[in-house]
């Protein structure tokens, strides 16, 4: 599985790669390079306040389960998740299951808990992106031509965040004892239906558990409206990433334009092919700045500049983060992530 995650990442590397050969490096490197080191170290500073706002919102949530919860190893264990998630196509989800599995070990709190935790930060964190997606398309929509996946990828995601309601609202029903039928079959002779039918049991016992944690954690209105708000501060930090980037390249590009060529890039990145949405999201930002007038080395530069800032040096961080919680701590590596 990590050796076919890696090829995956080759693979987008080596697409970058070739793009920037094929549009001209040497334009493209003289573009780049009028980024200064203070914009640098600026855009970086930026970045990791996102993810340190990301990170609240699982402590926001954590603390209502327990008051010992600690800012500092949550952001840790949430930079594990972002390497998790930039090395695996996953729709922004793959690395929940290593945020569960480390905050399990730092907390104590059961996995169900846990779990919901888990759903109930990325409900909210799809909830500001999908209503900002929505103006993006309604801004799109007179100004720039944009390709039919982007809708697509929309209509996923809209289909994703109003699967969470679903989850919110799922009641646990008693589990029975071995040998109870499922769908009207009686397990209690046959040895594989009587296996999966504890199987079933299980799992349904644990969705259960997640939802009701999950209600627990949205009791309170006024909780709803923080985590809201919290999501749309980091998705509002993103064009602000992209905008700067320009400007430090000498290019004053519309706002709308900025909005759309990010979200739309995000939007298409969520479409599960490549680690980290790898070419999906340049190629879309690029092709967006060019509808909205630089040629094409100027929106290849802005689009590999802003990927650096929001993904490879997070990426680098991570890696690093990973490495030293893996290293420093009496626990083994998740069975399957």
């Amino acid at each position: 599985m990590k050796l076919k995650r890696t090829h995956l990442l080759a693979l987008g590397v080596l697409i970058i790669t070739v793009a920037l050969y094929a549009i001209g490096i040497e334009e493209i490197s003289t573009i780049a390079g009028r980024m200064t080191l203070s914009g640098l170290v600026l855009l970086t500073a930026l970045q990791l306040f996102t993810l340190l706002l990301t990170a609240y919102i699982w402590f926001f949530l954590l603390r209502q389960k327990s008051d010992s919860v600690r800012l500092f190893p949550v952001f840790l264990i949430s930079m594990a998740g972002v390497f998790v998630e930039s090395i695996t196509p996953s729709v922004k989800i793959g690395g929940e299951t290593m945020k569960i599995y480390l905050m399990k070990q730092e907390t104590g709190l059961s996995y169900s808990e846990l779990a919901a935790v888990a759903i109930v930060s990325k409900f909210y964190y799809f909830l500001p992106f999908l209503a900002i997606s929505l103006v993006t398309l309604g801004l799109a929509f007179t100004s720039i031509t944009l390709p039919g996946v982007v809708y697509l990828a929309f209509a996923g995601v809209l289909l994703l965040t109003l699967l969470f309601p679903l989850f919110f609202r799922y009641q646990r029903k008693d589990a029975g004892s071995p040998g109870t039928p499922v769908s009207g079959i009686s397990t209690g002779s046959i040895p594989v239906f009587t296996k999966l039918s504890s199987c079933w049991r299980r799992a349904a016992g644990f969705i259960g558990e997640a939802a009701d944690e999950s209600r627990h954690l949205l009791k309170d209105s006024k909780k709803h409206v923080a985590l809201f708000l919290l999501a749309l501060v980091v998705w509002v930090f993103y064009p602000v990433k992209v905008y700067i980037v320009s400007l430090l390249l000498g290019y004053e590009i519309s706002i709308p334009v900025i909005i759309i060529a990010t979200f739309t890039a995000y939007l298409v990145s969520m479409v599960p092919l490549l680690p980290g949405g790898l070419v999906t999201f340049e190629g879309t930002m690029v092709l967006v700045l060019v509808s909205g007038g630089l040629l094409l080395p100027e929106a290849f530069s802005i689009a590999i500049l802003s990927r650096v800032i929001t993904f490879w040096i997070p990426l680098l961080l991570s890696a690093g983060v990973t490495f030293y919680l893996f290293s420093t701590r009496t626990i083994t590596p998740a069975p399957d992530i």
